[in-house]
């Protein structure tokens, strides 16, 4: 029985893998793309780091990137957040995510998305968790200076806690996002993603920013995200937190 469930997983993780990647070359090639002749491309590179020496030795850096594109009826946003720190020799954090979510707009408020996410950490218990989800999303405008963005889908999950063997198993994704641009200068964002597994070793997840001009296309970005996994190894922490301050450059 075990190797049948295996077989199933298998099947359908490939089928949503070809699914994914049928939702982005169609945006390539579908209508949308031919109502504009270049997509338009924005995004956002951002490094923070920190040195100390003598007594109190450690290190940190950590960057959070994005690059958008977006081209008649579609929209594509790719997403890189690192964050590395040391105490004393110690490391103390090594976090990787790697996300990317393509989009049909069926209407300005309603689409369809494909969204991959890889987090490699360690600290959380797991080697790697990668999810992969079809789903329907809405946007609302209740100020103009506001925006918020509501999705819900499903997929599998591909999972390897540390000290047992990786499996896949079928998830829930439910996110939602809220942005307030204060002024011209500074916006606050709030995001908050539930993974919800078969297995009952869900996630949540809730990024918490703070985004200010300071020159031209320099702003500062402050962000505090807290992680909660409902199943863990024994001695790792259900609960991980992770504040960063970085330089970011817009383009």
């Amino acid at each position: 029985m075990p190797l049948v469930r295996s077989k199933i997983y298998g099947s359908n993780r490939y089928r949503l893998q070809a699914g994914l990647l049928f939702l982005f070359l169609s945006g390539l090639a579908g209508p949308g793309w031919a109502k504009v002749g270049k997509p338009a491309w924005s995004g956002n590179i951002g490094l923070g780091a920190s040195s100390s020496t003598g007594t109190s030795q450690s290190l940190s850096a950590n960057t959070q990137d994005a690059l958008h594109w977006h081209g008649g009826q579609w929209e594509d946003s790719a997403h890189l957040d690192y964050n590395y720190a040391q105490s004393q020799g110690i490391v103390d954090a090594d976090r990787l995510v790697l996300q990317n979510q393509a989009r049909y707009l069926f209407t300005p408020a309603e689409y369809a998305f494909g969204n991959l996410r890889y987090d490699r950490n360690h600290f959380d218990g797991y080697y790697y968790r990668m999810d992969e989800t079809l789903g329907y999303g809405r946007r609302w405008h209740p100020h103009r200076d506001m925006r918020l963005d509501l999705e819900a889908g499903a997929g599998a999950r591909e999972a390897h806690r540390i000290g047992s063997r990786s499996h896949l198993r079928p998830i829930l994704r439910l996110h939602g996002r809220y942005q307030w641009n204060l002024d011209r200068h500074a916006a606050f964002s709030q995001s908050v993603d539930a993974i919800l597994a078969s297995n009952g070793a869900n996630t949540y997840e809730s990024v918490t920013a703070l985004r200010s001009q300071v020159y031209g296309p320099l702003a500062m970005k402050l962000s505090y995200t807290a992680t909660y996994n409902t199943q863990v190894p024994i001695s790792y922490q259900k609960l991980n937190t992770l504040a960063a301050v970085n330089l970011v450059y817009n383009f």
